[in-house]
């Protein structure tokens, strides 16, 4: 898995950096909260990013490991204004691989706002809900789950 995790981000920091267009969306940033969350696999290392596909939309894709869990990610991130600086709506798929007890895929869904500090740098926070997926692989009670993010994001 970790080699998989590593083929990805190259592939993403790869793709942001040949595509035309749309660079005020392109961005690789880490959520804070779930580095340091001790309720997330006890923090998780974590990067995600963004590509810019159209004028008010973007496609996404993550990975975060912890001591058990391993999640990858992608979907499509929609702004109700200008990239980077507005309010969006995320949704997406999961897989979720836990060591011992399995994997399972599920649904992620976020309601969020980026704000542009720089040309370079970018702050995102969002609420994210987790559903279908299995409750002993997630390791909490029920789903959804709803999950805090703020991320910190390089932007080009």
């Amino acid at each position: 898995m970790k080699k998989i995790a590593v083929f990805l981000i190259l592939t993403l920091l790869s793709v942001i950096s040949v595509l035309p267009g749309h660079a005020e969306a392109h961005g690789v940033g880490m959520d804070i909260i779930r580095l340091v969350d001790k309720n997330q696999d006890d923090g998780m290392f974590n990067i995600h990013g963004q590509i810019g596909v159209s004028g008010d939309a973007a496609v996404t894709i993550g990975f975060s490991s912890g001591d058990d869990l391993t999640i990858l990610d992608g979907g499509l991130k929609y702004y109700f204004g200008r990239y980077l600086n507005s309010l969006f709506l995320g949704f997406g798929i999961g897989y979720y691989d836990h060591d011992v007890r399995g994997d399972d895929f599920g649904f992620v869904c976020a309601l969020g706002y980026d704000r542009s500090l720089t040309d370079f740098l970018a702050v995102s926070g969002s609420v994210k809900m987790v559903a279908g997926v299995d409750e002993a692989i997630i390791g909490y009670g029920e789903t959804p789950v709803f999950q805090p993010t703020l991320s910190i994001l390089i932007t080009f």
